[in-house]
């Protein structure tokens, strides 16, 4: 079960997009297409689902920053190159 940012090694998918749950940020990338048929809708209707869980855990919280701090991720160098 998804619970946005209680556990920081916790990532979900919906065919190539990916929510990876932090404690401080939810991080969404990759690609979805929501197709115009029953697997385009239950598509939509997960990332829906996500998102709201995602929208009522923000809207709990009553001591709300205007904005957190975030270390900018550097670029790692590839080992194998």
């Amino acid at each position: 079960m998804f619970k946005p940012f209680e556990n920081g090694t916790e990532s979900h998918s919906i065919h190539d997009l990916t929510l990876e749950n932090q404690v401080d940020c939810v991080s969404i990338y990759g690609n979805l297409q929501i197709t115009k048929d029953k697997a385009g809708l239950q598509a939509a209707q997960v990332l829906q689902s996500y998102i709201n869980q995602i929208v009522a855990e923000l809207e709990k919280q009553a001591d709300l920053p205007e904005q957190i701090a975030r270390q900018i991720e550097g670029e790692i160098e590839n080992p194998f190159l």
